[in-house]
This record gives structure tokens, C-alpha cells and sequence, in this order.
């Protein structure tokens, strides 16, 4: 993993502003991400795309981005569908009866890439990832769902990633802040990007190669495969943990602190998927790999 020659470049893509249901307008929202270092975002307004805004001589890049979402929590389930980079809208109206397939359908037809909005916080049924082909990956952490921003303790999406990965779907996760009130949820979570440069197609391209992993500040270095053996090198961590569907595993957590581990497949693994733990409890996460 993240072999491709290119620099990291940090980015949320997840944000609101007072186009839809944010509390800061657009340029407010944006110098929030600027002053953080960031050096990509997305503004995701409900139902609104926003425009492209190239890099120029370092400065933040901006990837057009809307964020639909359908059903009404009481007859039909809640889907939340991020539309990263498209060249065009995907709908003329707004319409929260349309199928989540063909939201991802249209997201894909108009050069976007789909994500998968918070699992946990949607309270998605783990089957319901059938209904989701030609999603990019789907969050694994949602910052603003958390309690101390009033959405209760549905921020952390994890254990999905473990039963799709279990039952053979290998779902890439992001991280996103899904800011809205920036009472202090921005800037927290945010995805990696491998790229050989900051513009909106190499970035793209990345994401869609799976060239990224989502953190809250530990950093992967390598993730390196050596016949069954995973090698890991990471900065910032304290443990690795590395996750299965085998769930006795031994070798599940691991001190991190001279920055390395080694895990080895079991019989039982389908498949392995890594967290970096920092001292103050801050999380990386990579996409699931397959035995």
C-alpha cells in the first residue's frame, strides 16, 4: 500500500455552510480548513453542488462536492451519498425518494467518485451495502456525529467495515468532519492522500486507486506485504491494532512505540484491516486487505 511514487496531502470532504444547513458561510468555512494547513476540501452542501477552485502557488485546493441524502427514517432507510468532483450536477431537484443505487449511479455517470455517508449515525442495516455498488469507500469516522456535538455517540462506523469485510466486501474508509456548526468539529478528521501533485484529477485518480488511508493525526508510513506477513511502519502511534474476522487472534494489539509490527495471516483470516492509536486516543485507519 501507498507505493505510487507522489507526495501526502491532507483533506476533508465532508462540510457544510450556509448554502444548506451550515452555520458559516462558504469563504468563512473555507479559511477554517486554510488556517488548519489543510490542503484540500470539499464543501458538501445538501442537494447544492459547489464549484471547482484550482491550487495556486500552494494555496488550498477546493474539489466540487454535494452531499444527497434520501429516505425519511420512518418508511424507506437513510442513505447519505457524498458526491466528490463532478463535472456537472447529478439531479435538477431535490428528490429524497430516489434509490441509492441510482444516486451513486448518476454520481459515477458525471465523473464523481460516491461515498457513503456515516453508516453508523444512518443507522444502515450492514446488508443495505448491497444496495451501494461503485461507492468509493464509506465513512469509518464522522466527527460532528459524536456526543459532544449533540448527534449522540454514532461517530465511529467501525465495526461496519469488519462484517462488510467478513462477508467479502472490502469497503475503503474515509474520515470526514461533516462540519456544520464549527463549534470545534473541524479539523479533526480528515483522509491522507498519496498524489504526484495537488490538482483535482490527481487526487481523484488517488482516491480511486485506493492511494489513502483516513486519520486523526497517527501516520502510516508503509504498509508492506511479504508473503502472509503484513509489515507496518507508522508515526505517532502507541498500538496497532489489526483486525479479522479471526477474533481470538493473538496477535491483535501491538505496541507501536518504536514505530513497527508485524502481523501474520492466521488460518482463520479472510481478512486483515489496520488502526493506529495515538497516546491521546486519535485514530488512523487503512482499507481492509484481503488474505
Amino acid at each position: 500500500m501507498f507505493e505510487n511514487e507522489g507526495k501526502w496531502y491532507r483533506g476533508n470532504l465532508h462540510m457544510h455552510t450556509t448554502c444548506s444547513d451550515g452555520r458559516l458561510d462558504p469563504d468563512a468555512a473555507r479559511e477554517e480548513y486554510r488556517k488548519a494547513g489543510y490542503d484540500f476540501i470539499a464543501i458538501t452542501d445538501h442537494w447544492r453542488v459547489s464549484e471547482d477552485i484550482p491550487s495556486k502557488d500552494g494555496s488550498m485546493l477546493e474539489i466540487s462536492g454535494v452531499e444527497y441524502d434520501t429516505g425519511n427514517m420512518v418508511d424507506t432507510k437513510v442513505f447519505h451519498i457524498l458526491g466528490i468532483g463532478m463535472d456537472r450536477p447529478a439531479f435538477d431537484k431535490v428528490d429524497h425518494n430516489i434509490p441509492p443505487q441510482e444516486i451513486i449511479d448518476a454520481i459515477n455517470a458525471n465523473g464523481g467518485i460516491a461515498i457513503l455517508a456515516h453508516p453508523s449515525w444512518s443507522i444502515m442495516n450492514p446488508d443495505d451495502i448491497s444496495k451501494c455498488n461503485g461507492i468509493a469507500g464509506a465513512e469509518i469516522y464522522n466527527t460532528v456525529s459524536n456526543v459532544q456535538y449533540g448527534n449522540g455517540r454514532r461517530s465511529d462506523s467501525s465495526h461496519y467495515f469488519d462484517i462488510w469485510a467478513d462477508n467479502g466486501y472490502l469497503v475503503r474508509p474515509f474520515a470526514n468532519d461533516d462540519s456544520h456548526g464549527y463549534g470545534g468539529e473541524q479539523g479533526q478528521s480528515y483522509i491522507m492522500v498519496k498524489a504526484p501533485e495537488l490538482t483535482r484529477e490527481a487526487i481523484l485518480t488517488s482516491i480511486r486507486n485506493g492511494d489513502f488511508y483516513a486519520s486523526q493525526g497517527p501516520e502510516f508510513i508503509s504498509v508492506r506485504r511479504e508473503g502472509d506477513t503484513l509489515a507496518v511502519e507508522c508515526r505517532g502511534a502507541s498500538r496497532i491494532l489489526f483486525l479479522s474476522n479471526d477474533v481470538w487472534e493473538g496477535q491483535r494489539s501491538q505496541d507501536a512505540k518504536n514505530g513497527f509490527a508485524r502481523y501474520t495471516f492466521s488460518a482463520v483470516d479472510k481478512y486483515v484491516r489496520i488502526e493506529l492509536i495515538s497516546e491521546d486516543g486519535k485514530m488512523a485507519w487503512s482499507a481492509p486487505i484481503a488474505k
